[in-house]
């Protein structure tokens, strides 16, 4: 970021929410204004946008952004055409699709990242997104090839939200229960399981050694943390947050946060712990590398009353479509 108080009369203002539904990449610079008459280069043509920063700009009430008159016509250009629009136009090919779709992730999951409560536009946005994964996975069933290549690279928290989501939905499928509405409530538990992380010191997530007793009791605080945060929100349904509450429950009666038997954890919950284990298997973490998916599996397959055992029989039809 690049401070230049020689830019006032070459800019132009724009509104900061025309950013909302925009692909990552733009052909025009973008200026943040710092004090009256002083500028700074934020986001270029070269590096193009940055989602954090841009939901970071929104919670700090920055309303408008601004471009160079002789950028206001590709700007003009560039916000004619979102990304919703590109991933549900049927001429866009596939990988394009795909792209795009992780670029709407990418930026949900920003301004999801910081909000203390999740407000009723974001969760109408996370919906839609939610929305357009189903479809995806219903007419590409090698979506689930790409999730497993993309899972073990980039920020672990949003490639992890993607892939929960996705798995939840493809094991939801193969188990023959669910209709179109219920994978979308899976999809969206999944996405939002671990958003009780947002409120956690970020240094547990990328912590190396072994968790003390004192940390892992803050960590297990994530669930009821992601609970308060839906809390508020109306377009967030009550199934979701059941998810996102229960989602580290065990069938033994062994998880948290109250320690539920099988026989009371909600049956979609069991479906997304059971992704949230085989996606954080088959992640690079700090303090490890990433599984294959064959360990991944056996991992699942040895980990006895952990799972819900005949969803863990689902999983080997999924992920190996060979296993017995």
């Amino acid at each position: 970021m690049t401070e230049n108080p020689n830019l006032a009369t070459d800019l132009v203002a724009v509104d900061i929410k025309d950013f909302r539904n925009a692909t990552r990449d733009i052909n025009f610079d973008v200026f943040l204004k710092l004090s009256e008459g002083n500028y700074a280069h934020v986001f270029s043509r070269t590096t193009g946008l940055d989602y954090k920063r841009l939901a970071q700009y929104v919670v700090k009430g920055v309303t408008h952004l601004y471009v160079k008159n002789a950028d206001f016509e590709q700007y003009k250009n560039f916000i004619s055409i979102s990304a919703h629009s590109i991933f549900t136009n049927p001429n866009t090919p596939q990988e394009k699709k795909i792209s795009t779709l992780l670029n709407m992730t990418e930026q949900n999951m920003s301004e999801v990242f910081v909000q203390i409560e999740i407000d009723e536009d974001t969760a109408s946005k996370t919906q839609r997104v939610i929305q357009n994964y189903v479809e995806l996975v219903a007419a590409d069933p090698q979506m689930l090839a790409v999730i497993l290549k993309l899972v073990s690279h980039g920020e672990y928290l949003y490639y992890h939200a993607i892939a929960v989501s996705i798995f939840s939905m493809f094991i939801a499928k193969a188990s023959g229960q669910f209709n179109q509405r219920t994978l979308e409530l899976l999809g969206l538990g999944g996405f939002l399981h671990d958003i009780g992380y947002t409120q956690l010191p970020p240094e547990l997530m990328s912590y190396a050694g072994e968790l003390t007793q004192e940390q892992k009791h803050v960590v297990r605080t994530h669930a009821h943390l992601g609970l308060n945060m839906l809390q508020n929100t109306k377009n967030i349904p009550d199934e979701v947050r059941y998810i996102v509450y229960q989602h580290h429950e065990e069938p033994s009666g062994a998880g948290y946060p109250n320690g539920l038997n099988s026989a009371v954890i909600y049956y979609p919950a069991k479906i997304v712990a059971l992704a949230d284990g085989f996606s954080a298997l088959i992640s690079k973490r700090p303090y490890r590398p990433p599984f294959s998916v064959p360990q991944a599996v056996k991992i699942l397959q040895d980990a006895g009353r952990k799972y819900d055992r005949e969803l863990v029989k689902v999983v080997a039809t999924v992920f190996l479509p060979r296993a017995k």
